[in-house]
């Protein structure tokens, strides 16, 4: 027995079925509910308890790292920094081995590449890179003490609620 992925009812037989394109685990009623297609036999048959698979992961793992992005003001950031140091653009382009129009369109709001930001930081001893901030995150309850499942968004999806 297992948890359906669409309504998140424990202990029931499950089945693999493809929904919007998604493969998931789905019960007999939601299969039935929502028109899916039901394969012949449910996928943990005869397991009473099916053994977790094991997720080998290689390299930088990015959900441990802090995001950043760079700051809507970096721009400003730049130009501040530049002139207090005492340096026109010519300068300061100098200074970081880049050409003066580079310079012109960075401070001029046009996004740096991901090297040029690190330089000018080390340059000119700034912090371009915040933490980021999710800006269209929003806060979705449930009837009752449950987790929300794929089934209750499918369902707000197409009933248009949010």
């Amino acid at each position: 027995m297992s948890t359906c992925e669409l309504c998140g009812t424990d202990n029931v037989t499950t089945y693999k079925t493809t929904t919007s394109g998604a493969r998931v685990d789905a019960c007999a009623r939601c299969i039935d509910r929502l028109g899916l297609t039901k394969p012949s036999s449910p996928i943990n048959q005869g397991l009473s308890n099916p053994k977790p698979t094991k997720v080998r992961v290689t390299g930088s793992n990015i959900m441990h790292k802090p995001e950043q992005e760079l700051a809507p003001d970096f721009h400003k950031r730049i130009k501040i920094a530049r002139e207090e140091k005492g340096w026109d653009q010519r300068e300061f382009a100098r200074r970081m081995n880049e050409r003066l129009n580079i310079v012109q369109r960075i401070e001029n709001g046009n996004r740096p590449t991901d090297a040029l930001i690190k330089k000018i930081e080390k340059v000119l001893d700034v912090e371009l890179l915040i933490e980021s901030i999710a800006s269209n995150s929003r806060q979705i309850s449930t009837q009752g003490t449950r987790n929300m499942t794929i089934g209750d968004a499918y369902e707000n999806l197409f009933s248009g609620r949010e």
